[in-house]
């Protein structure tokens, strides 16, 4: 009759040790999913950043009227310099399916926008605008991924006051009748 004290007092130990280990697993499948999640963010804000960057470089390059220059080089730096590569690696190891989807678009349109410098498109050309306005989009597009990735409210244009994510409807030059001559001002 001694041992049925110690018996349940050996009992009630175990049972408190497993419900410690059962709610410090628990916790520790919460904090790597939380990491997972902030890491995913942090790869597609990157990658975004990268985008622009490059972008913006190879704007730069295109605003060089002169289409008899090597363009090839400069706009091939303008991509690799911004560190898409990179970032895109992260994106493309981390992200969801969605995320990486939306991810890879803006990168193929970024790619289009990269070649279409490289063959001497200039900010005016429409060439350009066509490359451009279907990168923009993708962005966007990038973007609400992120933002349903984060259970976010995914936005429309219209909550921007926007008429779509390409801005195709208010871009100058697009509207012009492709007979005359394009404004020379940039975009």
């Amino acid at each position: 009759m001694e041992w049925i004290p110690v018996v349940g007092v050996v009992c009630g130990a175990v049972i408190a040790l497993t419900s410690a280990l059962m709610v410090e697993a628990q916790h520790n499948r919460a904090q790597r999913r939380q990491h997972r999640e902030a890491e995913r963010v942090r790869y597609c804000l990157e990658f975004a950043l990268a985008l622009d960057s490059a972008h913006s470089a190879l704007r730069e390059v295109a605003q060089d009227h002169d289409v008899s220059r090597d363009r090839l080089r400069p706009a091939n730096r303008a991509v690799h310099r911004a560190g898409v590569f990179a970032t895109r690696e992260r994106l493309l190891v981390a992200g969801t399916v969605d995320l990486v989807k939306a991810g890879e678009l803006a990168y193929d349109r970024l790619i289009a926008v990269r070649n279409a410098v490289r063959t001497g498109a200039t900010l005016q050309s429409r060439e350009y605008h066509q490359a451009y306005h279907a990168f923009t989009e993708a962005v966007w597009q990038l973007r609400m991924a992120a933002r349903a990735d984060l259970d976010q409210v995914v936005l429309e244009p219209a909550d921007l006051d926007r008429r779509s994510w390409s801005e195709r409807e208010g871009c100058r030059w697009c509207l012009e009748p492709a007979s005359r001559e394009p404004d020379p001002s940039p975009v």
